[in-house]
């Protein structure tokens, strides 16, 4: 039964005892890799010593096996003898060193040219057992060589009335080394000690005093080393360091202390340890001897060894990060070369395509013929499995070998594969499918690839001929396609010319077809009425990479704009988490972008200003192509919203393309940068912004509110130059046009209200609030909430005012989610001096004002006339007893304890 340490340590000490009393004792310690039988060893030596007795010690070593004595000149030379006595025993052990053992010795029976020398050795040690217990000591006993065995059969036979204890530390393996040793050595009676690895209870022993909960780690290291002494100290030594322990990667002292145990063992088992990181759960122990260059029997062996060492459990390594460990360690020669023999030896068996894809990539060394076959077929299963990561990494390493009749198959994968990662990286490999395409030698979404690619990154010239093209051969796309590419081409280019084109090739009676033309009317004045189920049904059908994005955002976007914006967001959770599990960064980037503008159309800024941050992070700039003006638009907004006027600035700067401001996307980064700049005080800037997006939109026939409400942004911008009439115009223009959605219609009554006279203010801004409540955008509602109450006051209304006033302060809170300090509540009635409180509005303006903004600059900002920024702060000056704007810094620090909040502080 195996034997705890400190149960071993003292059945040793026992034995010595029982050795003094004049008879010879024996003990034969067996243990696994790294067991602790050395250390064993030297507690009993330091304890022997400590007591008196004569010591001597020897180790066993591979190299040393041939050296004849070795293990007695090692023995009897480190035992501290008398100089005449160490003379002697020199003399003896000269001839034995001489003489050449024979192959095949029996160790049983001493050579007839040494049994003198090895007969007077003993009888020195039986009179030095007189004197006092002598304790003989040799670990790795199964390294010794012949005569060194002999010589301890030898004292085995004479030591029975000496005071000597014998002690033989070895490996303990599934075939016994030395069999005929063992047989004669265990004849008479001994001691066997089988080490026991360390338990949960003894590995929590040794951690007390070391860390906070030995208990609670204890479980753990023991699953992960088998109890394993040098593998749990090594598991001390990294936690101490601070390395986690209880990870997928190992730390440095356990790494070394593995690497340790397998190059202690014998050659073979390394190179079986190396073939088990290798195939990990195709091993087999056929496959694994064949890696390894062994036989299945022997692989067994090993794979005994080392589960005995706590190295393994069920054949794999108990700890996840030991394999990779083993691996890294293994020569880069030789790791290529196993992994190239595992693919071979794998696909010969019929493995899985991307098993033996995975060996081809991580031996980065792919040969033409059926390796590439095998990444092609690993690559499509990835993709209909949604791993586009896993096909992206089988294709890059076959296409450079690829023959020239596969390359276009290899290469339409790897593209589509590509644009889901990152759209710029597919770029370098589009000549193959261009050249076919020109050659009409390319169909279905092979052909719908190569226009949709042209259109994300903006080269004209490639989608106009393609368009050509399957103009030419309308055969070369299905229904379906043809359905598709026409919302690409609008999600890009509106009803232009290449919407045009698309719309061409669309066959009429289906039904897949019927619910494209829905969803299409998201461009158009007018929803169809089965907008909305036609969504809903694409996207129950739609699955990552079998549907063109556009395609799918565009039902999203009918959703949300169609007053189902709940449903939008949950339709984005579950894609989003389908783009996650298959790494589809584009998709992700870009259904965050769509969460940013769901949540920006309810108000909920500093979420939406996140949301749009987090989806620019996920793809570099360049791999949005021209879809780049979407996100920066969601920002630019969420942010004017919040009065980060300095990060509005830093959006502003960010370069983009300029073929984008050819596209929807680029319509709304206009209207977006247009209401930036009349944030900052840019106003001509935002005209110019406004006005040109509103050209662009006329002409494109996409003159859509929804899409960018240009008239409301250019109103604004002429209320802010005191041109109130202009502003009429505009917003009475945008009024003619299709009612769109309340959010657009709410918005746009406010500034039309600012715009007109005082008493007409209340029935609009009524109205302005009505949609927008029923919209469900909580900074346009705050904002008419607090221009109703400021009219109010300003007619008299004072009572009603107020109320409207703490309920817009309510809806910014909600809307800024704690983003912006929350207005001073400032307490109704007097202040003691007789002075009325400050409105939240006249709070909002007071702090510009202190802050330097002049009235015009307040007016932009905060989106009412300039006439009304000076009433506001007339009743400021006056409830504050001011004389002048220079007062204000100091008054509102006074009433505050503060000083006065910045747009930046807001941010």
């Amino acid at each position: 039964m195996p034997t705890d340490h400190d149960d071993a340590l003292v059945e040793l000490v026992g034995l010595l005892a029982e050795c003094s009393a004049g008879t010879g004792r024996l003990a034969l310690v067996s243990g696994g890799l790294a067991s602790g039988k050395t250390e064993l060893l030297q507690r009993f030596q330091r304890h022997a010593a400590a007591s008196g007795a004569l010591l001597l010690t020897a180790t066993g070593a591979p190299a040393e096996r041939p050296l004849q004595a070795g293990v007695i000149d090692q023995l009897f030379h480190g035992a501290g003898l008398p100089p005449e006595l160490a003379d002697r025993v020199s003399h003896l052990i000269t001839p034995i060193a001489a003489t050449v053992a024979e192959p095949g010795t029996d160790v049983r029976r001493t050579q007839h040219s040494y049994v003198r020398p090895v007969h007077e050795l003993c009888q020195i040690l039986l009179e030095l057992s007189r004197e006092r217990p002598v304790v003989l000591c040799v670990d790795d006993v199964q390294f010794a060589d012949s005569s060194s065995l002999q010589f301890i059969l030898y004292l085995r036979r004479r030591m029975r009335a000496g005071r000597v204890v014998v002690v033989l530390a070895e490996w303990q393996q599934p075939q016994p080394t030395l069999p005929l040793f063992h047989a004669e050595l265990t004849r008479r009676p001994h001691h066997r000690i089988r080490l026991a690895p360390l338990s949960v209870r003894g590995i929590a022993d040794l951690l007390r005093d070391r860390v906070p909960d030995p208990g609670a780690l204890a479980p753990a290291w023991h699953a992960l080393s088998g109890g394993n002494p040098m593998l749990v100290r090594a598991l001390v030594e990294d936690h101490e360091a601070g390395h986690e322990t209880c990870t997928d990667q190992v730390g440095p002292a356990f790494r070394r202390a593995l690497l340790e145990c397998l190059h202690r063992w014998e050659a073979g088992l390394l190179e079986v340890a190396r073939a088990i990181a290798v195939l990990g759960e195709e091993r087999t122990p056929v496959l694994l001897g064949r890696l390894a260059g062994t036989t299945p029997e022997a692989v067994e062996q090993a794979v005994d060894v080392l589960t005995a060492a706590g190295l393994l459990a069920d054949g794999r390594f108990r700890h996840p990060g030991a394999g990779p460990a083993v691996l890294d360690s293994t020569p880069g020669a030789e790791r290529v070369r196993l992994r190239s023999r595992a693919a071979e030896l794998l696909y010969q068996r019929g493995a899985a395509a991307a098993v033996v894809a995975d060996h081809l990539v991580a031996a980065d060394r792919v040969a033409p013929g059926w390796p590439v076959s095998v990444l092609r077929i690993a690559a499509e299963e990835a993709l209909m499995g949604d791993d586009v990561a896993a096909a992206v990494r089988y294709l890059e390493p076959a296409l450079p070998v690829v023959e020239p009749e596969e390359r276009l198959g290899v290469t339409s994968v790897l593209v589509r594969a590509l644009w889901r990662v990152n759209p710029a990286a597919a770029v370098v490999h589009m000549e193959p499918l261009h050249e076919a395409m020109w050659a009409g030698r390319l169909g279905g979404r092979d052909a719908m690839t190569v226009v949709h690619h042209a259109l994300w990154i903006g080269d004209e010239a490639t989608a106009v001929r393609a368009l050509a093209v399957l103009q030419d051969n309308p055969g070369m796309l299905d229904a379906q396609s043809a359905a598709e590419l026409r919302i690409v081409c609008q999600w890009f280019h509106g009803l232009g010319p290449a919407t045009a084109v698309a719309t061409d090739l669309v066959a009429d009676a289906d039904p897949w077809v019927a619910a494209a033309q829905a969803i299409g009317t998201f461009w158009t004045a007018e929803f169809h009425p089965d907008a909305i189920a036609s969504a809903e049904h694409v996207l129950r059908s739609c699955r990552l990479g079998d549907m063109s994005l556009e395609v799918v955002l565009t039902a999203l976007l009918v959703l949300s704009h169609g007053g189902h914006p709940d449903r939008a967001e949950r339709w984005c959770d579950r894609l989003t988490a389908e783009a996650v599990r298959g790494g589809a960064v584009t998709w992700q980037a870009v259904l965050e972008v769509l969460r940013a503008d769901i949540a920006l159309r309810r108000g909920e800024v500093v979420v939406a200003a996140a949301r749009a941050e987090t989806a620019l992070a996920l793809l570099p700039h360049q791999g949005w192509g021209l879809s780049i003006g979407y996100p920066l638009a969601v920002l630019l907004d969420a942010n004017t919203a919040l009065g980060r006027h300095r990060v509005i600035s830093d959006v502003m700067r960010v370069r983009v393309p300029d073929a984008m401001f050819a596209t929807a996307a680029g319509l709304r980064y206009l209207h977006a940068r247009g209401t930036g700049n009349l944030a900052v005080g840019r106003v001509l800037a935002a005209i110019s912004d406004f006005q040109n997006c509103g050209t662009r939109m006329r002409e494109w026939r996409v003159d859509l509110p929804v899409l960018a409400p240009w008239r409301c942004g250019l109103a604004q911008a002429n209320l802010t130059l005191g041109r109130p009439e202009a502003a009429r115009e505009l917003i009475s223009e945008q009024m003619l046009l299709p009612a769109g959605d309340r959010r657009t219609r709410g918005a746009a009554l406010r500034v039309l209200a600012a715009a007109g006279e005082l008493a007409e203010r209340p029935a609009l801004l009524r109205e302005a609030v009505r949609h927008l409540r029923r919209a469900g955008d909580r900074v346009e509602l705050a904002r008419a909430l607090s221009d109703l109450g400021e009219a109010l006051d300003t007619l008299g209304e004072h009572a009603e005012a107020r109320e409207l006033s703490r309920t817009a302060a309510a809806e910014t809170k909600a809307s800024y989610s704690g983003a912006l300090p929350i207005p001073i509540d400032w307490e109704d009635g007097d202040t003691g001096d007789g002075r009325s409180v400050l409105s939240d509005s006249e709070l909002r303006v007071a702090e510009l004002a202190a802050k330097g903004h002049t009235n015009r600059e307040i007016s932009g900002i905060l989106y009412i006339t300039v006439s009304t920024v000076e009433q506001h702060l007339t009743r400021v000056y006056r409830k504050l007893g001011m004389r002048s704007r220079a007062d204000l810094p100091h008054r509102l620090s006074q009433r505050t304890g503060t000083g006065p909040r910045t747009s930046e502080a807001r941010g």
